[in-house]
């Protein structure tokens, strides 16, 4: 299996949880298993990911798993090698995943419609004062 195939997201503090929420959310279009791995301080950033994703129905935990890894240093320093938390959730499509998604989609396409009514009063109302 390819990594285009794959069903690993490898979780960076350099996003926030929404982002791997919504990239979950991507995975669970094709597959019925998904898994984070998370390394270090990005271990918080997979557990808020993955609990919003239980929350809001759209995945169920399956596994959590834990490993304590070693990294190479990579400090021109030599300080040696360090050892460090590996977090690892598997998340199993929700049953409701496919119904859940298309209520979303239709309350972010209502809010997109409210919102674009909203600029467009606010526009006329300029235009009206000037």
């Amino acid at each position: 299996m390819g990594p285009e195939n794959s069903n690993q997201i490898n979780v960076s503090v350099k996003k926030n949880p929404n982002f791997y929420v919504f990239l979950a959310k991507k995975y669970f279009e094709t597959h019925e298993t998904i898994e984070l791995h998370a390394l270090g301080n990005a271990v918080s950033t997979s557990v808020i990911a993955s609990e919003n994703l239980v929350r809001n129905n759209y995945a169920t935990f399956g596994e959590i798993r834990t490993k304590t890894i070693t990294v190479q240093s990579t400090q021109g320093n030599n300080r040696g090698d360090s050892k460090k938390a590996k977090l690892f959730i598997t998340l199993n499509r929700s049953k409701d995943f496919f119904d859940v998604m298309k209520k979303f989609n239709e309350i972010r396409e209502e809010n997109e419609r409210l919102n674009a009514k909203e600029t467009e009063e606010k526009k006329a109302s300029t235009e009206e004062q000037q």
